[in-house]
Parts: structure tokens; sequence; C-alpha cells
């Protein structure tokens, strides 16, 4: 067993070494097809938002996603009211690799746990599809949206709202949380499903 978790560790560390080496030199192509979906996400989450500009900038050697937003609507802050205005515009960013360090992890687990069947690998990947899908949704979109509506050093004393303790979640490991998460469930469920279509084929 000890020997299994070593291997494991080895093989994990060197598919994501190589995944992360990917990511940097294709992580801007990678990126670049989701930031209309982004945009899109975020003004559904947050409607008194509107997208003017999603975009992949260099700065220095980091390579960021970098949004302007603008409120369209008024934002209700406690007992205030800020309305909207042409001046009024928000300006987060993060880096390319925060959007693809969990799908990286995630990818990792994936391929370095080991099996000795085909099929099962197979299971694996194709149920990791739709966890990659969510692992993006869930990171850049909402971070922003989390980041955008935090008024809490401006105005302590307004309730505060969800998506932002939901950004907190993401800043403080919650992104690498959930991709360990994502593979112990999907390497769970291949298995079973495995285990299903073995007992299916002898029957």
């Amino acid at each position: 067993m000890r020997r299994q978790l070593l291997n494991f560790a080895i093989r994990l560390v060197l598919i994501t070494a190589i995944l992360l080496t990917l990511g940097r030199v294709y992580g801007t192509a990678l990126v670049t097809p989701m930031l209309p979906v982004f945009a899109w996400e975020i003004e559904t989450v947050d409607d008194r938002l509107r997208v003017d500009r999603i975009r992949i900038v260099d700065r220095n050697v980091d390579t960021f996603i970098e949004l302007k937003a603008t409120p369209i609507r008024m934002l209700i802050l406690g007992n205030r009211m800020l309305m909207p205005d042409a001046k009024l515009f928000f300006e987060p960013r993060t880096l390319v690799g925060s959007a693809l360090q969990p799908v990286i992890l995630l990818l990792s687990i994936i391929l370095a746990w080991p099996t000795a069947r085909l099929r099962i690998l197979s299971v694996r990947l194709l149920l990791t599809v739709p966890m990659i899908v969510l692992l993006l949704l869930t990171n850049v979109p909402l971070g922003f949206v989390g980041v955008m509506l935090d008024f809490r050093q401006s105005y302590p004393d307004i309730p505060v709202a969800p998506l932002v303790y939901w950004n907190d979640f993401l800043q403080t490991g919650g992104t690498l949380a959930l991709a360990i998460t994502a593979g112990v469930l999907v390497i769970s469920v291949a298995q079973r499903c495995s285990l299903l279509l073995a007992f299916e084929t002898c029957d």
C-alpha cells in the first residue's frame, strides 16, 4: 500500500509538472475562447453589471485575464445607494494560470491514479469533462463578481454579498480543494461504473 501511494505521488508530481509547463506555454490559447462565456456568466449572475471588456494582457512577465465592468443599475449598499455613473467602473484582474490551476490539478489526479484497465481510464476522462466545465465556471467569473461586490473596506457596516465570501474561499485554497474533491469523485464514480459494466457483462 505504501509503495502504491509513493508511485502515485511520483506520477502526480511528474504529470503536474508536465501540465504546468504546457499551461504556461499554451495558457493564453486555452483561456481566450472561454472569455465570452466568462463575460456572459458575470452578466447573468449579476445583471446590474455590464462587461465592457474582458481580455488577456501581458504585464511584465505575467499574463492576466483583465476585466472592465460598469454598473448599469443602482447598487444598494445597506442604507446607501450607488447610482450608475460613466466614471464608475471595476477593473479586476487575475493570472491566466489561476484559471487553469484547478483544471491542471484535476487532470493530474485522474491521470496519475493507478488503473490496470483502459476502460476505467476512458470512463474517468469522460467524467472529467463536466467537472472541468464546473471548475472553470465557479472559479474566475464568480471570483470577479465577488471582487466587484466587495465593499467591506469602504462600508464595513453593510451586509456582505455571498459571492464575496465565495471569492475569499477561492483565494485561500478553495480552487485546489474543489479540484481534489472533483478528482476523488470522478475516480470513485468511474470505479463504480466499471464494476457495474463488468457485472452486466458477466450476466
